[in-house]
């Protein structure tokens, strides 16, 4: 049984939805860490699969929380041993400055269940819920040594990974019940949002689906 070690917040985007659904279905074990609680670095690096997910926080030029530096050397190190990662939203953003990348604040929030531009067959081009106040610049990684960009759109680098790391600015782990309940803890407006639940309600076999073949592609144990 591979391990999978996961961190979040203990509420706010926390909730696995997909991504729990196919852990299950493989076979694997989640262990769960929170950005709330004490949390050290040499546990989650002994997990077969590292995966951070989506935060309020931001570790865009001028607007670093004081939390994202140990996230951030966690990540470094991830990649330095070449071992899976998968970063989602902020673990992106996350992912991106590890590498030295340059992560900056949009002028309006990137919002909705929409398509991206794939370039690779390894990320479907979507819909995939979308939900960052933040972008990655897709030159500042571009050329890093190793890195391929899998996908882009509104201006941002969306998919890219360097060896058996990864990184995806949308969120495959959401389905439209754990939008819907992200959304009310948020305390966002929901009838903003009720035109992006019913599109990912009626695509939800799809979604599911492109989920479960991306986090095949991240992860499979001879990984």
């Amino acid at each position: 049984m591979s391990k999978i070690a996961i961190l979040s917040h203990e509420e706010v985007g926390a909730e696995l939805a997909v991504l729990g659904e196919w852990a299950n279905a493989r076979g694997h074990e989640v262990t769960r860490y929170f950005r709330e609680q004490q949390w050290d670095a040499k546990d989650l690096l002994a997990a077969d699969l590292v995966v951070i997910l989506g935060s309020l926080n931001s570790v865009s030029t001028g607007y670093e929380h004081p939390s994202s530096p140990k996230e951030i050397d966690l990540v470094k190190a991830r990649i330095e041993s070449d071992q899976p990662y998968f970063g989602i939203c902020y673990g992106s953003q996350i992912m991106a400055r590890a590498l030295g990348g340059e992560v900056n604040r949009r002028e309006e929030k990137n919002t909705g269940f929409k398509k991206i531009i794939s370039n690779s067959p390894d990320v479907n081009e979507g819909g995939w819920m979308l939900w960052h106040e933040d972008f990655i610049d897709p030159e500042s990684i571009r050329s890093v040594p190793g890195v391929e960009i899998l996908a882009t759109g509104f201006d941002a680098a969306i998919a890219f990974k360097k060896g058996k790391a990864w990184a995806v600015q949308f969120h495959p782990e959401t389905h439209s019940e754990s939008l819907g309940r992200m959304v009310e803890r948020i305390g966002a407006p929901k009838e903003k949002w009720a035109p992006a639940i019913a599109a990912m309600k009626e695509e939800e076999a799809d979604l599911r689906d492109r989920a479960f073949a991306l986090f095949d592609q991240v992860f499979t144990p001879q990984n």
